[in-house]
């Protein structure tokens, strides 16, 4: 099981099924693509190699036309295109789903924030000052941690830090209990929010589809085969090109896998802008 540095019994993975693809994700993006291509097109040639020059020496060649077997394999490659786009869509939309939650729970800590500037100032001076060091921790923290896959323990007891005093907190005035209810929901939306971006980090693909596009890859790779073609090296730059096209869309369906995950991953900025803009700004 890989760890982060500086590991302890705080911090503890989140998506056991997935630790073994951790280390493509703690790879840079360009480096990920380049071996997913690269990958899909060494597995093209191998096979292309080792059929090629049996297809064209037997009398299996004079039976083959390039035309019909053209026609099938322009089913299968719409076919499997149709797969790879809908999966790319399905991604694209649980990353762009994870940004905006995280945008959400950056509001929320903002909207809270400045709910607390109405408690009395012993208060408001506890509650800030723990709401501001959970949003820091989240940036600091965190957030690092999300990026390999983990998620720290540190957090939770950081926002039961804040939960406390809040709840401990009884209002004298009509005016404070409205102002205390509204800051409990605020606090609860942002408990959930939490919880949501938690089970976010552990979601993906699910590995049956997985293994469909990994053999649909396969299988279109192998219907290239089937043409006759008397150059192995011009059958061979085909057959790579497609090959290469092929583990291009499968690095950008697993880059977008695990939105927290990675360099291509949702980025604190919401976060940091919450703390430097309403939390850190004078007056406040």
């Amino acid at each position: 099981m890989p760890q982060p540095p500086n590991w302890s019994p705080l911090i503890h993975a989140v998506d056991d099924n997935g630790l073994f693809m951790i280390w493509l994700y703690n790879l840079p993006t360009w480096l990920f693509a380049f071996l997913t291509m690269s990958g899909f097109v060494s597995l093209a040639l191998v096979g292309l190699r080792l059929i090629h020059r049996r297809l064209n020496a037997g009398t299996l060649a004079t039976l083959i036309d390039n035309g019909t077997v053209g026609w099938f394999f322009s089913g299968v490659t719409v076919l499997y295109g149709l797969l790879l786009g809908l999966l790319t869509v399905a991604t694209w939309t649980n990353y762009t789903q994870a940004t905006g939650l995280a945008s959400q729970e950056a509001a929320s800590l903002a909207v809270l924030y400045r709910d607390l500037a109405g408690y009395p100032l012993p208060e408001r001076i506890q509650l800030r000052t723990q709401l501001r060091t959970y949003t820091r921790f989240i940036i600091e923290q965190s957030w690092p941690l999300q990026r390999q896959g983990f998620i720290h323990d540190g957090e939770s007891a950081e926002l039961v830090g804040l939960q406390g005093p809040l709840m401990a907190f009884e209002p004298t005035t009509e005016t404070g209990k409205i102002l205390h209810q509204e800051a409990i929901r605020t606090f609860n939306s942002l408990v959930e929010l939490r919880r949501l971006r938690a089970e976010s980090i552990s979601g993906s693909v699910p590995g049956v589809i997985w293994y469909v596009v990994l053999l649909g890859a396969l299988l279109t790779l192998t219907f290239g085969y089937l043409f006759v073609v008397k150059s192995f090296w011009f059958h061979g730059v085909l057959v790579s090109l497609l090959a290469a096209v092929i583990g291009l869309l499968i690095f950008l369906i697993a880059a977008l896998d695990h939105p927290y995950w990675g360099e291509v991953s949702v980025s604190p900025q919401a976060y940091e802008l919450v703390l430097s803009k309403v939390m850190n700004r004078p007056g406040n």
